[in-house]
């Protein structure tokens, strides 16, 4: 939307009109309709731009006073925020997709506006003459978050000395394992405001039965549901190294796909917040995803390992949505690399498992989110997932679906209190 609420729409043939909304004008103008790469909205009827048709219609001239292109100003500056969040390959794809696009939608001028830019944006950033280790990860265009790499430090110190359980994996046989990744996906969606009554979720991800009223919302279950269900996604981890961030943004388009307003896949572009806590900045989220993912090899397999995972990938946040899903799913999938027990995270004890890493996260201590983890490991292992709607009858008898710590307790399924001793 424009800064004076004007959105514009084109089409081929039905052109040249405007429509008063409240708040907004929609202003239709002659164009090509749909192309390859635009996302559909709702019905289909509606698309939303591609990234790369987006940079290519705003290098067209400005016509009238106001015209609908924001100028070459403004696309220099978001190619920058996609190198530096996203990579020169990432930069180089773009422009590959660009040269595509340009001959039918008739912009080849403006391709050639955007391949100089592109090019030039290129050659700078090789041509880097820092000679420190930050300042050739600034270079490379891979700058990183020293204060986070600081806070994982001390996380993984603490995971390399901690005694934690081992916990066997469960439900690794069907029908139990469609039965957990099911509600795993489920609480993974709910604590993050995709709320469906629990034999909703279960239709969505067992049925494929999608809510006709909420499509969206119901492939946010069947995204986490299939990472958590299938291989690789379920157990294998992104590569350490260069390749995290890469595999991690592929995972992340899977999951999300059916959401194209938050571009599924792709590193954020602007800063994001929880609160008064800002994560790391676009332009370290590679540089710190790469480091961070290194210092993993330093911390034992299995339990440990998949604590610091969870950790890294929230406390990045490199995402513009879906942050704390792929966090869960990256924890559980070095779970199952291992042959470890999942964990899932009820509703209950979301607040107190937030609270625990809000702790790590602002305090740099992180006994209590160890702790939380490790515990939310323990209920987890001690359902039967043989037959899922006992397992729902079972999961509701330990409060796990309620939200007010005040009123109620998380027990385990025979009714017992969670034997916080125990933990880590």
């Amino acid at each position: 939307m424009t800064p004076n609420g004007v959105v514009y729409l084109s089409h081929p043939t039905n052109f040249n009109r405007k429509i008063s909304l409240p708040g907004m004008q929609a202003v239709l103008v002659k164009g090509p309709a749909s192309m390859p790469g635009d996302m559909p909205l709702g019905d289909g009827k509606l698309y939303f731009a591609s990234r790369s048709r987006q940079l290519l219609e705003n290098l067209s001239p400005e016509r009238g006073t106001r015209g609908k292109s924001a100028g070459a100003k403004a696309v220099e500056e978001l190619l920058v925020k996609i190198l530096h969040a996203n990579g020169e390959a990432e930069l180089n794809r773009v422009r590959d997709e660009t040269r595509a696009l340009a001959k039918p939608l008739g912009l080849s001028e403006q391709f050639g506006k955007l391949d100089k830019l592109i090019g030039a944006l290129l050659a700078t950033h090789a041509n880097g003459v820092l000679k420190t280790k930050e300042g050739k990860l600034v270079a490379k265009g891979t700058p990183v978050d020293s204060g986070r790499m600081a806070r994982f430090e001390t996380l993984a110190a603490k995971l390399r000395t901690a005694v934690l359980a081992r916990r066997p994996a469960v439900a690794v046989n069907e029908p139990a394992r469609s039965s957990f990744a099911f509600l795993e996906a489920y609480f993974s969606n709910y604590v993050e405001g995709t709320e469906f009554a629990i034999e909703e979720a279960r239709d969505i991800a067992l049925l494929g039965r999608i809510v006709e009223q909420r499509p969206k919302d119901s492939h946010d279950i069947l995204g986490v549901f299939r990472l958590a269900l299938h291989s690789p996604g379920r157990d294998t981890v992104p590569p350490f190294g260069a390749d995290f961030p890469v595999e991690l943004s592929r995972r992340h388009g899977q999951m999300l796909e059916k959401r194209p307003e938050i571009n599924p896949g792709q590193f954020k572009l602007e800063p994001n917040r929880a609160g008064e806590t800002w994560f790391v900045d676009p332009s370290m989220v590679r540089g710190t995803l790469i480091e961070g993912s290194m210092l993993a090899r330093s911390i034992p397999e299995g339990l440990a390992r998949a604590i610091y995972y969870s950790f890294l990938v929230t406390e990045v946040h490199p995402f513009n949505d879906g942050n704390g899903r792929i966090a869960r799913l990256v924890m559980n999938a070095e779970l199952s690399r291992v042959g470890e027990a999942r964990i899932i995270i009820p509703t209950l004890f979301h607040e107190e498992y937030v609270d625990c890493q809000r702790q790590l996260s602002r305090q740099d201590t992180p006994d209590g989110f160890i702790r939380a983890l490790s515990l939310a490991q323990q209920w987890t292992v001690a359902f039967d997932y043989a037959d899922v709607n006992a397992l729902i009858e079972s999961v509701r008898r330990t409060n796990a679906l309620e939200r007010s710590r005040a009123q109620f307790r998380l027990t385990m399924p025979d009714g017992s209190p969670l034997a916080r001793e125990q933990a880590a």
